[in-house]
């Protein structure tokens, strides 16, 4: 998502990300992965249980998800924050200016997100502002 921000920018889209830890390491996450969002946090996970996520010790410890990891060791920066639930998945969702949620996307685990080119042919779909 963040390597195609100015693809987001040109549709005026506003992206954010809800994380339900504790501000200062939240914060920190953003700083250390340098991605251009909102930070907004969750601490009670209201939002979270109001999506429908879920956390899920066997989706989140899959093979699928420990190979992602594995082919990906070391191409991030390690994060050295304290490490909450790490069960808790998360989703992607398009909410329009109107505050209508047009797309919902629980992730089934930690690695199953839409492909953002789904993500900017549904923004593009929506009426214009």
């Amino acid at each position: 998502m963040c390597h195609r921000q100015e693809e987001l920018e040109q549709r005026k889209v506003r992206t954010m990300i809800i994380s339900f830890g504790a501000p200062p390491f939240a914060r920190a996450w953003l700083e250390e992965t340098g991605a251009p969002f909102t930070l907004l946090v969750d601490t009670d996970r209201k939002v979270y249980r109001s999506y429908g996520l879920e956390a899920s010790f066997w989706r989140t410890w899959s093979l699928r998800t420990i190979w992602y990891y594995a082919r990906n060791w070391g191409r991030r920066p390690e994060w050295e924050g304290e490490q909450e639930d790490l069960n808790q998945l998360g989703g992607d969702f398009i909410i329009d200016s109107e505050r209508t949620l047009r797309f919902a996307y629980p992730s089934y685990d930690p690695v199953d997100r839409p492909p953002v080119d789904q993500l900017l042919t549904i923004i593009d779909q929506l009426d214009p502002e």
